[in-house]
């Protein structure tokens, strides 16, 4: 788990601190110098920052990120050599509460690139905010360039767009927080990421509905969960009837020891080799199973941002990989560039995708090219040695091609499927994976991994796809109809081909988020609050579950009064 160092500098006798020094000299060199070209490289890979407060985060003796600030004592700030005296009295300076007192100054908030996409700015802002309210501050200025102006904003800066000055090769903006307002519009936010930081040995999944409903399913049957992606359908008639005719034996007695028959049926319906499959009590099962033995805390692991947030949970907390973020931009849908991540991938021990993703519910119809171009065996240049692929989505889409029987030519390729989404068996708990690689990786797979249920349930599923098919053509023409109804209510809506929609909030609504999510409880309304799901995702992004019409027409008459009291 990161750890937030506070100093002061200069300091002296402190070797710890001094390794951190140098470290920030060398990421700022490596940000503002080779990255952002506002200054001149130098031989020496270094740049001071000329900063008097800092609070660093570290990850053992590494450098993750850090913040600087200076005091008022020590103006004339930053901002004053870069923007003129009339532009920072008419933006800036005009809205502090006592400029000469009061106003403290961020010198810079800068992340390491592997470890972008992880919510450390909010944190690293956080503890700045709490320091300088213990110090009396009421006001915070600082200067942004382009591409974190986004970032700024979504913790509580207000950025002045129409002052940009260009510096180098990078354009600069003024920017203001008032403390005492940002405390207030951001308390959910803050309180949100208190709660984070306190729980991080597990990852976050939405599902606070059982908080309402606990185990009293009347009032469960009230409520609409639509943060969560289960299966607004049942699953299909042969399921149920083999539970319910054995439901005694499901009870009483244990399981196949290893899944024998859902595992031969997996490789003829999927048509691949039985000895290539592996079955676990759902994806994230085989997610801590499976990763820590193909990857450790060495391994250059490339994942997507936003992406599905249980991996980056593993790869940081339980494996303590190097992280990258392959950054996906919402102006192309969230779409994969493949030649950019191609590059990037192969530089990378592994690469980790979902596809189709979440939270966005983008398909990548190029997934196939993109493994064969990276995969070591195919390509001498590459270093991925573990290309991971999450199909949880896919069957939602008549006409996409698993990658399963790529697995039989690619040994570095894993198919991780879950059957919760698309075969309504979330609380059956089924999944099963596919590689070449199982023979070796079978034995970290306990006995009785699926219970008798599940394994019943999941045969009779895998059976009958004419049924789940009918279900996903009635899902598509209720997420087309949410997607057009929550459009015409200035909503932002980003294209799924799955059982979810991502979205913005209307700017007019002047909701954030976490409000909005909150409002909609108290209507008996579950939807997933998203801005933490991604470093591109803004405050106001929320994902929508789609249920069935019924649900779904309440949802949204639930929605549009909440969008209109604004």
């Amino acid at each position: 788990m990161p750890e937030f160092i506070g100093f002061e500098y200069p300091f002296t006798g402190d070797e710890r601190l001094e390794k951190i020094w140098n470290q920030i000299s060398s990421m700022r060199h490596d940000v503002y110098a080779a990255e952002l070209q506002q200054y001149e490289e130098n031989p020496q890979g270094e740049l001071q920052d000329p900063g008097k407060h800092f609070i660093a985060c570290v990850d053992g003796e590494t450098l993750v990120g850090y913040i600087s600030l200076n005091p008022p004592s020590l103006q004339p700030f930053r901002v004053t050599k870069y923007f003129s005296k009339e532009a920072l009295n008419n933006t800036v300076f005009g809205l502090c509460t006592d400029n000469e007192q009061s106003t403290f100054e961020v010198r810079g908030l800068t992340i390491s690139p592997k470890y972008r996409g992880l919510n450390l700015s909010l944190r690293l802002m956080r503890y700045a905010l709490e320091f300088v309210v213990e110090n009396g501050g009421k006001d915070i200025i600082a200067m942004g360039h382009n591409d974190v102006l986004g970032l700024y904003e979504n913790n509580g800066m207000n950025v002045f767009r129409d002052h940009g000055i260009k510096h180098g090769e990078t354009v600069y903006y003024p920017m203001h927080m008032n403390v005492e307002a940002t405390l207030q519009n951001f308390s959910e936010k803050i309180q949100q990421d208190v709660k984070q930081e306190n729980d991080e040995d597990v990852c976050y999944h939405g599902g606070q509905s059982w908080d309402t409903s606990k185990f009293d399913f009347s009032v469960r049957n009230s409520l609409i969960v639509a943060d969560v992606l289960d299966s607004p359908f049942p699953p299909c008639p042969e399921a149920l009837e083999i539970i319910k005719e054995q439901i005694e034996r499901c009870c009483q007695e244990s399981p196949p020891t290893q899944c024998e028959e859902l595992i031969e049926t997996i490789a003829e319906v999927r048509e691949v080799p039985s000895n290539h499959v592996v079955v676990s009590s759902g994806s994230s099962s085989l997610m801590f199973s499976l990763l820590p033995q193909v990857l450790n805390e060495n391994s250059r692991v490339l994942l997507l941002s936003p992406m599905y947030g249980e991996y980056s949970h593993i790869l940081e907390h339980v494996i303590c990989c190097n992280i990258t973020y392959f950054v996906l931009d919402d102006k192309d849908n969230f779409s994969i560039n493949s030649e950019d991540l191609i590059s990037q991938a192969l530089e990378h021990d592994a690469v980790i995708f979902v596809n189709p993703n979440s939270p966005t519910g983008a398909y990548c119809d190029s997934m196939s090219e993109i493994v064969n171009k990276i995969a070591q065996s195919r390509n001498a240049s590459s270093e991925c040695k573990m290309i991971w692929v999450d199909e949880t989505y896919i069957n939602y889409i008549s006409d996409a091609k698993s990658l399963e029987q790529l697995c039989n030519s690619i040994p570095e390729l894993i198919v991780c499927k879950s059957m919760s989404k698309c075969y309504a068996l979330s609380g059956l708990r089924v999944a099963y994976a596919v590689s070449k690689q199982m023979k070796n990786l079978r034995k970290f797979i306990p006995p009785w991994a699926v219970s008798l249920p599940g394994q019943l349930a999941a045969v009779a599923a895998l059976k009958n796809g004419d049924y789940y098919q009918e279900q996903y053509d009635l899902i598509h023409e209720e997420r087309s109809r949410m997607l057009s109804a929550l459009e015409s209510l200035g909503f932002r809506v980003f294209p799924s081909v799955a059982n979810y929609l991502l979205t913005y909030l209307p700017p007019e609504s002047n909701y954030s988020s976490t409000k909005f999510v909150e409002e909609c409880k108290s209507f008996g309304l579950f939807v997933r609050d998203a801005q933490n799901m991604g470093v591109s995702l803004p405050s106001n992004a929320v994902r929508f579950a789609v249920r069935n019409k019924d649900e779904n027409k309440k949802m949204l008459e639930i929605v549009t009064s909440i969008i209109s009291k604004k």
